[in-house]
């Protein structure tokens, strides 16, 4: 297995000289699009239904947990990242932490799975599923992961996933929350709902 992570990820990794438009481009898919999943999860809340506040919540919670298990399986399996070990090439700076799984990719894809799970946000969740995986991409390319790393991240992703949405369903878990949370919000945010700038 090993070997196969090593083989592939030379294929995907960029060479020692890539061109420059390649390289800027893959280091802000790597470090820059991740942004885009929280901005569209607080436009969701803030100008959303309470539908869409209730996929809020569970993405949220799937990513605190998804990154729970990340922590635990890395401290379990501290595999080192593939320039620790001398393998490819390095175009982004980082430490020299555990590399399994990609907290990058469970992040985006524990936002993509929780909307997916709900037929009327698949189209989303598939949108958000290619941009994971451009950021994933991008990582291997960079040189700061292996391919079993981005895939362990979706796969740890979609075990969280699974199991925040079998935990919301149990007494009408999920649904208490987001009133909690929603009459928390329209509290603390009382002013600008007023004024129509943000939803009730």
């Amino acid at each position: 297995m090993e070997q196969f992570n090593q083989a592939f990820f030379l294929l995907i990794n960029a060479g020692s000289d890539p061109s420059p438009v390649a390289l800027y481009g893959a280091i802000f898919l790597a470090k820059g699009l991740v942004y885009l999943f929280p901005l569209l999860l607080l436009s969701m809340w803030l100008w959303g239904l309470s539908y869409h506040r209730e996929l809020v919540v569970r993405a949220v919670l799937a990513i605190i947990v998804g990154f729970l298990l990340s922590a635990l399986l890395r401290w379990l399996w501290p595999h080192p990242r593939p320039f620790v070990v001398g393998i490819g090439y390095t175009h982004l700076v980082h430490a020299p932490t555990a590399s399994f799984p990609s907290n990058h990719t469970v992040f985006c894809f524990a936002m993509a799975f929780a909307l997916w799970w709900q037929v009327a946000r698949k189209r989303v969740g598939w949108v958000l599923m290619g941009l994971g995986l451009l950021v994933g991409w991008a990582r291997v390319y960079l040189g700061v992961h292996f391919p079993l790393d981005i895939i362990g991240g979706v796969l740890v992703a979609w075990v969280t996933v699974w199991a925040i949405n079998r935990l919301l369903r149990v007494n009408r878990l999920g649904d208490r929350l987001v009133v909690t949370l929603e009459n928390l919000y329209r509290r603390a945010l009382a002013g600008p709902i007023a004024k129509g700038w943000v939803a009730e």
